[in-house]
């Protein structure tokens, strides 16, 4: 990329916005004998199509953007690989399942993946800009930060849309389908798993043994079963007994008749229980993911956000409604993150970085991690300490918003940012001593 002269001082600054500049550069309008008219290329970017400039902008943002998603998207799909390798492996669980339970958990890992990918877009898109100098040219050509914000604000409408779509419908439809599949999943593998004299181990932390087992009812006859718990560990005798599932409460009972049960607490060696039975039901823990469920109802994350609305609005356990009232408004707040994210992204890329390019990427991560630290911090307090959810969750994000725009106009003024400042001396000084270890 060419650069461009301004004036007997001789300040470099690099072509702006590509297809306009080249063109002219091309057509000899801008340039004589490679010595720019620094008038004539203010004057042009100034007549320049405000479309171009947006979609310029708007190019320059987006294009990191969708690779950040990706890439993020990726890193959080590999977290669950080993999982559901497992389940192939050791379960015996089909790709196509395994498939299906992946595009389940896609809505989950979006919900965190498109507002980082967003603020890690502007601050890579727009810090590149500035490092080439291109937020300078078109503020010279009278581009202030407020008209170069229009189109960066319009992709952040979009993200809010796509972040809200997601958090408040797609994201409790996943879930839900997460855990009926992964019911569908265990039911499939206790049909098939059952057989005469072979120790099964379908059940998380039990394991079950039948001396025959009816093929027509698949009644269960001479059965020994051990059951371990963090409190203790129980080993069942039973003459008979069978496998019942439950489609609408996701569960699975073993219901057992006349025997007896030894059960040995953990912590203290003496406590030795013995109990005889004629009825004996044993619910195990059934989740695909070995992860400990209780689907008697289902969590408040499972729950559509109408149906949130309702439990709140009908419910009289006070602790139960503050978690409905966290999640529902956990949900509700979640469009503004791109929002806050042009706030603080705006000023903090456009402020040169002396510890280079990956001070913007550090900064976009900073960020990032400090909303989503705070909104952990407001759904414990909801939930926890029985604050509300308006001063929690609202408030915050109007200090936030009112933070930001701070920010925005001190930048406008031209005025140096004292956090990206101290974070940019920080990672300087990180710089400087980690290449003192290599030297040395």
């Amino acid at each position: 990329m060419s650069g461009t002269r301004f004036g007997s001082e001789g300040v470099c600054i690099e072509q702006l916005i590509h297809i306009t500049c080249e063109n002219a550069q091309r057509k000899s309008f801008l340039s004589t004998n490679n010595v720019y008219n620094p008038f004539v290329t203010v004057l042009l970017c100034g007549i320049m199509s405000g479309t171009q400039i947006n979609r310029y902008i708007i190019r320059e943002i987006l294009s990191p953007t969708l690779l950040c998603l990706a890439i993020f998207t990726m890193v959080m799909v590999l977290g669950r690989a080993f999982k559901l390798v497992s389940l192939i492996i050791n379960e015996g669980v089909s790709l196509w399942d395994i498939l299906i339970l992946l595009a389940t958990l896609l809505p989950t890992f979006f919900s965190i993946s498109l507002p980082l990918a967003f603020i890690m877009g502007i601050m890579i898109g727009l810090g590149r800009m500035s490092a080439d100098s291109e937020i300078v040219a078109l503020k010279s050509a009278g581009f202030g930060l407020a008209r170069i914000a229009i189109p960066v604000f319009a992709l952040a409408v979009i993200f809010a849309l796509l972040t809200g779509a997601t958090n408040i419908w797609v994201k409790p439809w996943g879930y839900r389908a997460f855990a009926t599949k992964s019911f569908e999943i265990v039911r499939q593998k206790v049909a098939i798993g059952l057989q005469p004299r072979v120790f099964m181990s379908q059940f998380n932390d039990l394991v079950l043994y039948a001396n025959e087992i009816d093929k027509q009812t698949n009644q269960m006859h001479g059965l020994f079963i051990v059951e371990k718990k963090p409190e203790s560990t129980s080993w069942v005798f039973a003459d008979s007994g069978s496998i019942l599932t439950n489609d609408k409460e996701e569960t699975v009972t073993i219901r057992l008749q006349d025997g007896v049960v030894h059960r040995q607490q953990t912590e203290s060696i003496d406590n030795y229980q013995l109990i005889h039975f004629r009825n004996y039901d044993i619910q195990p823990e059934i989740s695909a993911m070995r992860e400990p469920r209780k689907r008697s109802r289902l969590k408040p994350k499972e729950l559509s956000t109408a149906k949130l609305w309702s439990n709140i609005s009908n419910g009289v356990n006070p602790e139960k409604i503050r978690e409905l009232q966290a999640e529902l408004h956990l949900r509700l707040v979640s469009p503004l993150a791109p929002l806050l994210f042009v706030l603080f992204g705006l000023p903090f890329s456009m402020q040169s970085h002396r510890s280079g390019r990956s001070g913007g990427f550090i900064m976009g991560l900073v960020i990032f991690l400090g909303y989503y630290f705070m909104l952990s911090t407001a759904l414990t307090l909801t939930k926890d300490a029985s604050v509300s959810p308006w001063l929690t969750f609202w408030t915050t994000h109007l200090l936030l918003g009112v933070i930001g725009v701070f920010f925005l106009h001190q930048s406008s003024l031209e005025k140096p940012n004292i956090l990206a400042t101290w974070v940019d001396q920080m990672l300087l000084t990180l710089q400087k001593r980690a290449s003192k270890n290599v030297d040395s």
